[in-house]
């Protein structure tokens, strides 16, 4: 059975009512007594009831977290990271994924506003092109930071990985190391950052005086296979690709295990470079080569902000909308 309030002031014989406020911090109560009681309320494992005190405060102490996919390795260490915040707030989480799908993302959105959270971190599924459930947010004045996948037209805070720049550096690190036709397997044609990671990847052809071959770009779904679309960039020895840079570490694990299938060296007859420098990155033989934006510290970053924009703090311009650096880690895929 639950360890109630009303136990704790039976074992201390004082009231029920002294307990929940020394409990609470409120500052009628001496210091003495909230500590004797915290230290009776840990002794006998006593639980809070958040449901119940929020009833009470008005409050649930609690903040939604909805990403496309909580098992991708990049949202599950920017939830770690975004956890460490909310908990040395005193607050809890609930998680919600979207499966990169937009009516479930609408319909998590009303499950986290029936919880009546007090804040969203939110990563918009890769269907995503309608943000009326966003507008519902704002409507009943709920708190929320977009996080790496961003809404455009929205001025909200937001917190996101230089995608461009992780682009230009991926493809520029492949040139340096003397690839002349390189390859680009793209995510969702929707999706933001899969936009700005293709964009600098023309930028970087572009500025090092590079064709572009438009049989050598190809975007595609994240529920898909995508084994033929490998398998028919690579078909033809004389022309095919001998660098390919990918949207996700997941697409380039793929393209490594499908490659080799098809008798292919990597590096030594395809490089590979992936974005997300995932726990996949050192699976994967040989080692990925990939684009890093320290998903931990960005997950931090996005709980330091909603708390701001719930305390109604003011927030500088510079830290409204974060942007991370992105860099490139160097492994043998594309040594």
């Amino acid at each position: 059975m639950a360890i109630t309030i009303k136990d704790i002031a039976t074992a201390l014989k004082i009231s029920p009512s002294t307990v929940s406020r020394a409990l609470n911090d409120h500052p009628n109560i001496s210091e003495e007594t909230k500590k004797v009681v915290a230290e009776k309320a840990k002794e006998m494992k006593y639980q809070t009831n958040f449901i119940a005190a929020g009833l009470r405060t008005k409050k649930s102490n609690s903040i939604g977290i909805l990403v496309p996919h909580i098992t991708s390795s990049f949202f599950a260490s920017a939830i770690d990271g975004i956890q460490k915040i909310v908990t040395d707030q005193g607050y809890f989480t609930i998680i919600c994924q979207s499966n990169e799908i937009y009516h479930n993302e609408v319909d998590q959105i009303k499950s986290l506003l029936s919880c009546k959270v007090e804040g969203v971190i939110l990563s918009i599924s890769s269907e995503t092109n309608d943000y009326e459930h966003l507008e519902t947010l704002e409507a009943y004045d709920t708190p929320f930071v977009l996080f790496d996948r961003v809404a455009p037209g929205f001025d909200m805070p937001t917190v996101e990985a230089n995608d461009f720049t992780g682009g230009f550096q991926a493809v520029e690190h492949l040139i340096k190391r003397g690839r002349k036709r390189i390859a680009h397997l793209g995510g969702p044609g929707l999706l933001g950052i899969s936009k700005r990671r293709y964009e600098g990847y023309l930028e970087a052809l572009k500025t090092y005086a590079y064709e572009v071959n438009e049989d050598f770009v190809v975007f595609t779904n994240p529920d898909e296979t995508h084994e033929d679309i490998i398998e028919d960039m690579f078909k033809d020895p004389k022309n095919s690709p001998d660098a390919l840079f990918t949207f996700s570490d997941e697409l380039a694990v793929e393209a490594i295990l499908k490659l080799k299938k098809m008798g292919l060296n990597v590096p030594r007859d395809v490089s590979v470079v992936g974005f997300g420098n995932s726990n996949l990155c050192e699976i994967v033989e040989p080692h990925l080569t990939s684009v890093t934006h320290e998903p931990i510290e960005m997950g931090e970053a996005a709980a330091e902000l909603l708390f701001k924009v719930i305390q109604k703090r003011h927030i500088p311009p510079h830290l409204r909308n974060r942007k991370f650096d992105s860099r490139v880690i160097i492994r043998d895929s594309s040594r």
